[in-house]
């Protein structure tokens, strides 16, 4: 019995419990990703590791700050929003430059060739990557009917990062930077009269209350990371931190196909009468962010992060719209 015991108190003292945040609600793909990976991690590792998922913000903690947050220990795992994290590192942001990026095939190419930089990025910041998922196309939705560019002048805009706050003002518009949580509240309240953001989003807050016209825009692309603090990762015995590894890379191509179908369904949802698709809208956006581009390439070079070498680099497998563009 003393022996049995012993085992008992050895084994609870091992078990790892991680407290995950997420910006958004239960039923986002986001949310229904990491709850499958939380369940298969704690099968994988004997309960040995569990993750319990706090939805909806319920954790106060807000989507610029989980790089911060999780890298000093205030939770040990966080799903980010890579661009909204360019404050320290802007390689992060680099899907968000205007039009960089045109479909989920380039997005998929793009994260092939950018996923060792991220993953040396998330260890400087006391971070190990478990896997990526991203967002779909982006798309501006409104209050009032948009029938050229310059009927966006004035109009207030939720934006989510510095890049999505650029191209928005590039087109005359008064970019409003809120985090997900705000967006619901700020829309009902009259503090904006636009939302940027994806499908997914838009059925998650019922934009049908508040909004009338959306339009797809496809001005960024986005992805989302999964992370663990590394001194939590490195407390893992080998065999947890294999079977956590080998799980990730498993899921995760999963997970990037669950996304394509979840806005495919969303659009479905989200159409006509009161989404409106205007190639000629997006290409005239697209036209406006030219100097903002230019700009943020300057930046990144001034900073010391080669982003225009690294577009070089991915000419050979990417068709870019940053390549057009410029």
């Amino acid at each position: 019995m003393a022996v049995l015991s012993v085992a008992m108190i050895s084994s609870a003292a091992q078990a790892e419990n991680w407290d995950l945040p997420l910006s958004w609600p239960d039923t986002n793909y986001i949310s229904v990703s990491a709850q499958k990976f939380a369940d298969e991690v704690k099968t994988a590792t004997d309960s040995r590791v569990e993750i319990t998922l706090h939805t909806g913000w319920s954790l106060g903690f807000k989507g610029p700050e989980m790089l911060s947050t999780v890298g000093d220990r205030l939770v040990p795992i966080g799903n980010m929003l890579l661009n909204q994290q360019v404050g320290t590192e802007p390689l992060l942001g680099m899907t968000s430059l205007p039009y960089f990026l045109g479909s989920f095939g380039e997005l998929k190419q793009f994260n092939d060739y950018f996923h060792p930089t991220l993953e040396k990025l998330m260890e400087k910041n006391n971070q190990k990557l478990l896997y990526t998922i991203l967002w779909p196309q982006q798309q501006i939705w409104t209050k009032t009917e948009v029938t050229d560019l310059k009927s966006l002048s004035g109009i207030k805009i939720r934006s989510y990062d510095r890049a999505s706050t650029d191209v928005f003002a590039s087109a005359g518009m008064t970019p409003v930077q809120l985090p997900w949580g705000e967006v619901i509240p700020s829309l009902a309240a009259g503090v904006i009269d636009a939302v940027a953001t994806s499908s997914p989003s838009a059925v998650d807050g019922s934009f049908w209350e508040f909004i009338k016209y959306g339009y797809p825009t496809r001005h960024t692309w986005n992805m989302n990371a999964m992370t663990v603090n590394l001194d939590r990762w490195n407390a893992l015995s080998k065999k947890d931190q294999k079977a956590i590894t080998d799980l990730a890379s498993k899921l995760e191509p999963s997970f990037w196909q669950a996304v394509q179908d979840e806005d495919a369904k969303n659009m479905a949802t989200l159409k006509e009468p009161w989404h409106h698709a205007r190639s000629d809208l997006r290409r005239a956006s697209q036209g406006a962010c030219r100097p903002r581009r230019t700009a943020a390439q300057g930046y990144s070079r001034q900073d010391g992060r080669r982003c225009e070498g690294d577009r070089r680099r991915l000419q050979a497998g990417i068709t870019t719209r940053a390549a057009r563009v410029n």
